[in-house]
C-alpha cells in the first residue's frame, strides 16, 4: 500500500486504530473491521493477526497528499487488483450513505447500550435536522 507521506504515522504502529498491517489483518480474518476491533490491543498479538501483519508492506509516495493512498493487493491466484482512495469515507469529498452511518452508529452504540437500546438513538440522530433541542438526545445516550 502506497500512502501520502504525511500518513507514514499508520505503519506498524503500536496502537490498533492506527496500525495499518493491523487493520489490514484484522479485515482479512474477520471479513470487516469494527470499532471494537480497531481498539482491542490484546487482539494485536493473536499468531492469526501476526500471520497476515507481516504481508502488509505500507510504501510512502511523495506524489500523493494528505490522505489519499494506492491500495495494491497480490491475491493467491497473481492477480494485483489496485484501487487508488482520494478522500477518506465519510468526508464531504466521499460521503457514506444512511444506512452505512445508520451502521456505524450500531456498531458504535451496540457494545455499550444492547441492541435493543440503539434503535432510538440511530433513528433520532438520523433525523438530527427535526431535534428541536439538542438535550433531547441525552436521554437516548445514557444507560438506564
Amino acid at each position: 500500500m502506497q500512502i501520502a507521506p504525511c500518513l507514514a504515522c499508520v505503519n506498524n504502529r503500536l496502537m490498533p486504530d492506527i496500525c495499518m498491517q493491523h487493520l489490514v489483518a484484522v479485515m482479512l480474518i474477520d471479513k470487516t473491521v469494527s470499532f471494537r476491533s480497531v481498539h482491542d490491543k490484546p487482539c494485536m498479538q493473536d499468531p492469526a493477526i501476526l500471520r497476515e501483519r507481516v504481508k502488509v508492506e505500507v510504501k510512502v509516495d511523495n506524489e500523493l497528499v494528505s490522505h489519499q493512498a494506492i491500495v495494491e493487493v497480490t491475491l493467491a491466484d497473481g492477480t494485483h487488483p489496485t484501487e487508488r482512495v482520494d478522500a477518506v469515507r465519510g468526508t464531504a469529498q466521499n460521503p457514506m450513505s444512511r444506512d452505512e452511518v445508520a451502521a456505524k452508529a450500531r456498531d458504535v452504540i451496540t457494545p455499550v447500550f444492547g441492541m435493543a437500546a440503539c434503535a432510538k438513538p440511530v433513528e433520532k440522530l438520523l433525523a438530527f435536522e427535526t431535534v428541536k433541542n439538542t438535550r433531547e438526545l441525552r436521554p437516548l445516550l445514557q444507560r438506564a
